[in-house]
């Protein structure tokens, strides 16, 4: 089994799209570790101020589907506000809910990277699985 990264993501090929590993102790952890690499994609290492909270409730059939709807609430922020989050706070997450409030700030070109341009989280090879070191996920963004 490859060695998990400190950072609890990391990124592999996978043809013209990129994909992502996330690892986590805790679902939360999981969660967090997965909108942070979705993030450091779009704008690389960009620091971001917690200038604006945000909150989040989404429900689904699954912890996949919950996953999926979370990153894809996340590209949507930013696709459509620009809006970066910074720090995750997650109140609930189960199975079928997840409530959470997330700060950060809007992407100012000034002193943020523009990374890759992210135009989806596919369904293909989109898992996530408890293991015995905890919770990990394997993810692939349309570019």
């Amino acid at each position: 089994m490859p060695e998990r990264s400190d950072k609890g993501y990391e990124f592999f090929e996978h043809t013209a799209d990129v994909g992502l590993r996330a690892y986590g102790a805790t679902r939360e952890e999981l969660f967090v570790h997965a909108a942070q690499g979705l993030i450091t994609l779009l704008v690389e290492d960009s620091s971001i101020s917690p200038k604006e909270m945000r909150p989040i409730n989404l429900d689904a059939d699954s912890i996949e589907e919950l996953l999926r709807l979370w990153l894809k609430e996340l590209l949507f922020w930013f696709n459509t506000d620009r809006f970066l989050p910074g720090t995750y706070q997650l109140e609930e997450i189960n199975g079928a809910a997840l409530r959470a409030r997330l700060t950060g700030e809007r992407f100012d070109a000034s002193r943020h990277m523009h990374g890759v341009e992210v135009k989806g989280v596919t369904y293909h090879e989109f898992r996530v699985a408890q293991t015995p070191q905890g919770w990990e996920a394997s993810i692939i963004f349309d570019v």
